[in-house]
């Protein structure tokens, strides 16, 4: 039973490794990694789970925390190449005049960077573009009340959905913990769930979803809008092939941006 034990403990070792390496690690990967099956992967991710070390997802799982720690750093450096490349394909759909809304995120925050020369309005509860706000912008900016999240750096609950319900825009940017072609966009925070819901609603036909490869295929606890709302999505070259091909069968436009030297 000892011997079990320290095998045990050696490949949750490694796997906590692994997912120190990547945002999110998905169930296969870690099973080919570790030369075990799916099954003892998953029942590895779901101990780790209830002692509080990762944050699991259907098909995959993060570090607790890791959200919260590239949350934490909105450098204009510290942003990775995949989502500058995605930000800057994205910005592409936004023209003069739009009334921009973007949603909590690091992705949102690129577009977000991409997009303030532009004659624009834009609305968001995203509150680390006020650590953007420069002297040389030329968007106008409404930032949305509500409570402030300390992990995700965003502004939510019930006075940021009262506010949002009163302001249409014509394009919004929806960054998003999970999507997939069953659940649709899913959140682990049910508040941003709400948000995202409620921008959608508010710009009707042109809702943009901007998430990376490790976000696709994925479902978390709180769902926020089937796919069927959604007419654009922005990712990149490295997002499952089997759920591009469903979303684009089902209509969805999406755009795949190649990284250069990319991880």
């Amino acid at each position: 039973m000892a011997g079990f034990g320290r095998t045990t403990m050696a490949r949750r070792a490694r796997m906590l490794d692994a997912l120190q390496q990547a945002d999110l690690v998905r169930v296969p990967d870690l099973a080919i990694a570790l030369g075990v099956a799916e099954a003892t992967v998953r029942r590895d991710l779901d101990d780790l789970a209830a002692q509080g070390v990762v944050e699991r997802f259907h098909g995959g799982a993060r570090l607790v925390g890791r959200s919260e720690a590239a949350a934490a750093a909105p450098a204009r450096d510290g942003l990775d190449a995949r989502k500058q490349r995605i930000a800057r394909q994205a910005a592409a759909l936004v023209h003069p005049g739009d009334t921009v809304m973007l949603s909590g995120g690091t992705t949102t925050l690129a577009v977000f960077r991409e997009i303030a020369l532009m004659d624009v309005r834009i609305v968001t509860n995203n509150a680390m573009i006020v650590g953007e706000i420069s002297d040389n912008m030329r968007a106008e900016l409404f930032v949305l009340g509500g409570e402030y999240n300390r992990h995700t750096r965003a502004l939510n609950g019930d006075l940021t959905n009262l506010t949002l319900n009163e302001i249409h825009g014509t394009i919004c940017f929806l960054g998003t913990n999970a999507v997939s072609q069953r659940a649709g966009l899913t959140s682990t925070i049910y508040a941003a769930a709400v948000v995202n819901r409620l921008m959608a609603k508010q710009c009707e036909n042109r809702v943009v979803v901007v998430a990376d490869a490790s976000k696709i295929g994925l479902t978390a606890q709180f769902s926020s809008l089937p796919m069927a709302a959604v007419q654009h999505l922005v990712t990149d070259a490295d997002a499952d092939a089997a759920e591009i091909a469903a979303y684009r069968t089902a209509g969805l436009q999406v755009t795949l941006c190649e990284i250069d030297g990319a991880a």
